[in-house]
């Protein structure tokens, strides 16, 4: 992704790029942005909200399930809290999964996360 924005801002500004890679994750890029070392990296929308903004579970509650809602609480308290504006989504996703193997999953009847939960309730 660095190289892909390196080569966007330069495309597209007269701006200086220095790319720097290998930070760390969402805690050494938040901080190193929040004390000017860095002026751009990429977030997920729901670690900002759960690893950073650390909101009330009413406002979890709220945003969950909703991409445009939890883009918007999101990008509003970042503003509001930090002064750090959220450009639009870029369109990537990393959504969580589970495995299993298969002959486990099939003695358990489980094909989904939620038969999964079902099964673990049962017990």
């Amino acid at each position: 992704m660095a190289s892909m924005y390196t080569m966007l801002i330069k495309g597209y500004t007269d701006y200086d790029v220095a790319t720097k890679t290998g930070l760390g994750g969402t805690k050494i890029c938040f901080d190193a942005m929040t004390n000017n070392q860095i002026d751009l990296y990429p977030e997920y929308t729901g670690t900002g909200l759960l690893a950073i903004l650390q909101p009330s579970q009413k406002d979890i509650d709220a945003v969950t399930g909703d991409k445009e809602k939890t883009y918007t609480y999101v990008k509003t308290a970042f503003e509001k809290r930090y002064h750090i504006k959220w450009l639009q989504p870029i369109g990537f996703n990393n959504a969580y999964a589970l495995m299993m193997r298969k002959k486990q999953a099939g003695d358990l009847g489980v094909k989904t996360i939620t038969n999964l939960k079902q099964y673990l309730e049962r017990k």
